[in-house]
């Protein structure tokens, strides 16, 4: 090979080079891309947690209100029975 044909190959190397070195900064900035969506997926599962985590909390109040005005009239209900017996038994007695 003549130093002309090495100096020809050579810059056909430096192109290559060069287009791999761009193609390389193109994947490095992919890979970022990745990894920074992939931070911010973690710290949405994690907040997910947390949401599942407040409205289980919130679910089993409201349930717990549900419930409530049952009881409050069982013992309205309890209460008038026990006056209405204990009246009937003052005046049987």
């Amino acid at each position: 090979m003549t130093d002309e044909e090495i100096v020809v190959v050579l810059e056909g190397y430096k192109h290559e080079i060069a287009s791999l070195k761009q193609r390389m900064d193109s994947v490095g900035k992919i890979v970022d891309a990745v990894h920074t969506l992939a931070l911010e997926m973690a710290r949405q599962t994690e907040e997910i947690k947390h949401m599942n985590s407040s409205i289980r909390q919130l679910t089993d109040d409201v349930t717990e209100l549900k419930a409530k005005p049952g009881r409050q009239w069982e013992m309205l209900i309890g209460a008038l029975i026990g006056a209405v017996v204990s009246a009937a038994a003052s005046m049987l007695f």
